[in-house]
């Protein structure tokens, strides 16, 4: 596993019909499966984003939006 010092956590958008909602906040990891993204938050919660592409990660921002189709 690779492992980055000084990661900040992020928060997951979800893009779908032109309406942007904020989905979770404190993101410290997101893993693909597919066309799913898996978020996990710093104390370990999950949410499963199901048939998601990713739009945008803005580092600068702590902002990662994913588009639904």
């Amino acid at each position: 596993m690779l492992v980055f010092p000084h990661m900040c956590e992020s928060t997951v958008f979800v893009e779908e019909k032109e309406r942007t909602q904020e989905v979770m906040r404190d993101v410290a990891r997101i893993l693909i499966e597919g066309r799913d993204a898996i978020c996990i938050s710093v104390i370990g919660e999950r949410v499963v984003l199901k048939n998601v592409k990713l739009k945008e990660a803005n580092m600068l921002s702590h902002g990662i939006v994913f588009t639904r189709d």
